[in-house]
């Protein structure tokens, strides 16, 4: 760096130099180790942490609508009344017909205190509800669940630091409904928070190690962490993939090797590694405190843990994700770049993307029957079984057009329904039935998971 401040004919900033000095050795170490600057990290802290600024709902485009498909509870959303299925009309005054997700996700996120004004259309020739939402701080809830007959279904997308709480609250309802199989859905979790994996597993394995934590560095004590269930409740399959990775594979490595459970589905990604986030100091923070403590320190915690100070926010040049440690299964076994082998192995009949949309497709709501020319959410997901089912239908929509009406016709005739095309509450639950039966068709892992829990 002395170097080329010295020779380098045009100016440079010595921050830079640094920072580029410290990206290249992190990207030298293995594919997890890096270097974030100061708004990288703070965006990868807030979704570690589960949490955004906004006002807690999830959208979807249908057609050129935008439909709030999830209210987060709690939130802003819910305190001021917005429901699922609600058609956002207008953002701030603006027409929001036909704008992009990216466009609606913008304008009604900003900064917290601040107000975004939301038209809504709730039922099909209504007049448009007015809200005035004041944006916060949003928890995001990582878990979904459905019930399938005796069968409870658990998606855990992340384990970012609600994942504990949120299974917590699914597992209260399926208890309420007295359910005592359950699959359990890790593919595609990337992995996240360790401590929240354990929080999970003590859910469903039983009193014993959960897994061992193995570092590097003598600063850090190896750590060991157990369940104490006494008995396990729930009949147990875990569904995993290629990109079931790192602290859903210390999940699922602790249910295979205690028994809790049982894996279906392809090999996971393998990766064992643990990796902690760390504050380092900028160049001119390194020399003043080298000056003032006669010590080198580049990691920010040790300044505020051995010395008591708290550095300022322009004292800290970035944030490093560094490899520290290694977990093992309870047996002992180390996963890393083998992954774990399920004890039922299943290579997917289809593709990911085709599961994926077959498990977002959505329930019908049987709360309100719809007719010629209706327009709801639950029109859109007709449409979009019936295609699945072969019918010759439109594009969906939201609208119960001719073609909608003959395709629904059509298919009360073959269920032995009375033919009339209206989307009544018996034909919308019998539109659910055959899209479960579809998903059992399509998603082969979730249909192997069915027929062990109803053996």
């Amino acid at each position: 760096m002395n170097f080329i401040q010295e020779n380098y004919k045009d100016d440079v900033d010595a921050d830079q130099l640094g920072n580029g000095a410290i990206q290249g050795m992190f990207n030298n170490l293995d594919d997890y180790s890096e270097f974030f600057s100061p708004d990288e990290a703070e965006s990868f802290l807030s979704e570690m942490n589960g949490e955004y600024i906004g006002i807690g709902i999830m959208m979807a485009k249908v057609d050129d609508h935008i439909i709030v498909t999830k209210v987060f509870a709690p939130s802003p959303a819910q305190e001021a009344g917005l429901m699922s299925n609600d058609i956002i009309v207008k953002i701030d005054g603006i027409n929001a017909i036909g704008i992009s997700m990216e466009e609606a996700s913008n304008m009604i996120m900003g900064k917290a205190g601040s107000k975004v004004e939301l038209d809504i259309l709730r039922d099909t020739g209504s007049e448009l509800l007015q809200f005035e939402i004041e944006r916060a701080a949003v928890q995001i809830n990582p878990v979904t669940y459905e019930i399938y007959n005796d069968i409870g279904y658990l998606k855990i997308d992340t384990f970012n630091t609600n994942a504990g709480s949120s299974l917590n609250t699914a597992l209260e309802g399926m208890d309420n409904q007295g359910i005592k199989k359950i699959i359990l859905d890790l593919r595609g979790n990337p992995g996240g928070e360790v401590s929240q994996a354990i929080e999970v597993a003590r859910q469903f394995v039983p009193a014993g190690l959960i897994a061992k934590l193995d570092y590097k560095s003598p600063n850090y004590a190896d750590d060991e962490y157990y369940s104490y269930l006494a008995e396990p409740k729930y009949q147990l399959v875990v569904l995993v993939d290629r990109m079931s990775a790192s602290a859903s594979e210390i999940l699922a490595g602790a249910i295979q090797d205690t028994r809790a459970g049982v894996l279906v589905g392809s090999q996971t990604y393998g990766k064992s590694k643990v990796q902690q986030l760390f504050p380092i100091l900028s160049q001119d923070a390194f020399d003043e405190y080298r000056r003032r403590l006669k010590v080198e320190i580049v990691d920010a915690y040790e300044l505020i843990n051995t010395y008591n100070i708290m550095p300022s926010a322009d004292e800290i040049v970035g944030w490093v994700k560094i490899t520290t440690g290694e977990y093992f299964t309870p047996n002992g076994r180390s996963i890393d770049g083998i992954g774990l082998t399920p004890d039922v192995f299943l290579a997917n009949y289809y593709s990911d993307a085709e599961i994926l949309e077959i498990h977002n497709v959505g329930k019908l709501s049987q709360t309100k029957q719809q007719n010629l020319y209706g327009e709801s959410i639950d029109v859109y997901y007709a449409e979009k079984i019936l295609r699945l089912l072969g019918y010759d239908i439109d594009s969906p929509d939201m609208i119960l057009d001719p073609s909608t009406f003959n395709a629904i016709s059509d298919f009360q005739a073959s269920q032995g329904l009375y033919t009339y095309g209206i989307l009544d509450l018996s034909t919308q639950q019998a539109l659910n039935n055959e899209l479960y039966q579809q998903i059992l068709k399509i998603d082969k892992p979730y249909a192997t998971a069915v027929e062990l829990l109803s053996q």
